[in-house]
């Protein structure tokens, strides 16, 4: 429970900071995706897993790599509370 609400607060001050645009278009900066996974209490496997993406790759992303069109709507879509941990499951 009490993550959860660390993740709402996050993703309500992800809000407040701009990384959403208007468009919906995720915009977060690298230490921001570390924080969100940092806040879940998870590994880089774990998190980047769900979203279809190796451990490698997501350690790329929270180091400025782009993040592909597909992972990005997945991650905007979770961050917005739109998909949940449970609907991502392999």
């Amino acid at each position: 429970m009490a993550i959860e609400m660390m993740s709402d607060a996050l993703a309500a001050d992800m809000h407040a900071n701009h990384v959403i645009g208007a468009a919906g278009a995720v915009r977060m900066a690298p230490h921001e995706l570390r924080r969100l996974r940092i806040t879940k209490r998870e590994s880089q496997e774990k998190f980047w897993g769900r979203f279809g993406v190796t451990q490698s790759s997501g350690s790329r992303f929270e180091t400025g790599l782009a993040i592909p069109t597909p992972v990005s709507i997945l991650l905007r879509m979770y961050v917005n509370g739109k998909l949940s941990d449970g609907d991502l499951q392999a």
